[in-house]
């Protein structure tokens, strides 16, 4: 058996097809490298490679052993992981629901009856089977082949997404679509878009900023065409995130050498940016200068912008180590009735504060860390995937939940007034279809990581050529 016929044998037990040639070009170099030590001992061509072969073993078996390997591997610890978030979150949602009607039923004067599932709303129990079923069809297909279609997969996405808010709300209102945190579905497209740019070196780099500027664009204009919602806070978080994905591409080798050089125009432009939009809005003066004052002074801006640090400040004031029912059940009153009002009384946007509030401090802290713990983990195992484009997608998907979550922890402890969307600790209206989907794509990451190769960034090209002589019949 020849090396060619070793190889044909071994690759035929392996199911997954996108393995095959990956698998064989390891066995193709295994077997020259086993065939030149035995040609240095002075051996044949021929001899060599007969030896080397022998010395693979029976090919069935490797190739039995190498299709274990090579498979799609579901990281169950990582489902159990998430699945525990989820079900935290709907606990704790469901225990503040349980706190509004409770509070509306005591204004009412009607008498306070609740049932196990007074809590669970219906838009829920709607909204949470399709963002597993969806969560669930993006894990199992190759990510690859998603990216490759990103541009019509965002808009199918974004179609399911419409669906559920005429379902749900009984009509599409630019109220709803506002608050829909849909934009981070480009996240997975701009990761495709940066990997078209490799091996350009520093006009790739300038293409991934100018890539940046373009989807900040495209977001403000979900926003309402606004130039306001591109400067917002959802709008820096959105701009870290895309920031952050171009650096690992960079660290990846995607832009060539002097890495350092790229990293330090990238964040150190990204810093002067900020500081001129800071600058420009404490000149020009109104609402936008006073709020920025009202973050270091909000005493001195009480009846106006620092209003909101002072009502949360106040709340603060008031947690306990382990839980304060009574003042949980007055902070709940400020819901009651409540509508996409600001960040601090939007239905189902302070649950951490309601947390803190009503089950203490140490619970408060520990479910923080519990999900941090899990994001920093589905990041840790993305950043050492071989594949690049896995890794910069995994990466980018999961710094958008880190990127959410510190925004929300911010809103809700009253530091800055923005409003951020809490990943699977809270189930707000149908952007849980967006979390469901970025999660989907980064189980895809890890699931597929054994049937992907590592991609080489040396710019050559390189070919072998195999010589056949055969003997026919003239």
């Amino acid at each position: 058996m020849d090396m060619r016929e070793y190889i044909e044998a071994a690759v035929s037990q392996i199911r997954a097809r996108r393995a095959r040639d990956m698998v064989a070009r390891e066995l193709e170099a295994h077997i020259e490298d086993q065939a030149a030590y035995c040609r240095e001992q002075g051996m044949s061509e021929a001899e060599a490679e007969r030896e080397a072969v022998r010395q693979m073993g029976d090919p069935v078996e490797v190739g039995i052993s190498m299709d274990q390997i090579h498979r799609p591997q579901t990281d169950w610890k990582m489902i159990v992981m998430l699945a525990f978030l989820c079900a935290v979150g709907l606990c704790l949602q469901t225990s503040f629901n349980r706190e509004i009607i409770r509070a509306q039923l005591l204004q009412e004067g009607a008498p306070v009856a609740l049932d196990l599932l007074s809590g669970v709303s219906r838009n829920l129990l709607f909204v949470l089977p399709v963002a597993v079923l969806l969560g669930v069809l993006v894990c199992v297909m190759d990510y690859t082949v998603i990216l490759r279609h990103a541009t019509w997969f965002i808009c199918l996405v974004l179609f399911i997404s419409w669906m559920e808010a005429l379902v749900i709300w009984g009509g599409v209102s630019g109220a709803v679509l506002f608050q829909m945190n849909w934009y981070y579905l480009l996240v997975p497209l701009y990761a495709r878009l940066l990997y078209r740019y490799r091996g350009r070196g520093t006009r790739g780099f300038v293409g991934g900023i100018l890539l940046l500027i373009l989807m900040q664009g495209i977001m403000g204009i979900q926003k309402g065409f606004s130039l306001k919602a591109m400067t917002s806070f959802a709008g820096m978080r959105f701009s870290l995130v895309l920031a952050l994905m171009l650096s690992v591409a960079v660290i990846c080798g995607w832009y060539g050498e002097w890495k350092r050089g790229k990293l330090i125009c990238l964040w150190g432009g990204a810093l002067l940016g900020f500081c001129m939009v800071v600058l420009w809005m404490l000149l020009r003066g109104g609402f936008q200068s006073e709020r920025i004052r009202a973050i270091l002074h909000p005493y001195n801006y009480a009846n106006s912008s620092g209003y909101y640090y002072v009502v949360i400040r106040g709340w603060l004031g008031r947690c306990t180590l382990w839980g304060n029912p009574e003042a949980a059940a007055q902070y709940a009153q400020n819901y009651v009735g409540a509508y996409f009002m600001d960040g601090s009384f939007a239905v189902g946007s302070g649950n951490i504060l309601y947390l803190f509030l009503r089950y203490g401090i140490v619970p408060g802290i520990i479910v923080c860390l519990l999900f941090l713990g899990c994001m920093g983990y589905f990041l840790y195992r993305c950043l050492r995937q071989k594949n690049q484009l896995g890794r910069v997608t995994g990466t980018g998907c999961c710094v958008v939940f880190l990127a959410e979550f510190g925004g929300y922890l911010m809103s809700n402890l009253g530091v800055l007034p923005g409003y951020a969307k809490l990943p699977f600790l809270s189930y707000n209206g149908i952007d849980i279809s967006v979390w469901a989907v970025l999660m989907g794509l980064v189980f895809s990451v890890i699931r597929y990581q054994n049937l992907l190769p590592a991609e080489h960034m040396d710019g050559t090209r390189r070919y072998k050529y195999r010589l056949r002589i055969e003997k026919i019949a003239l």
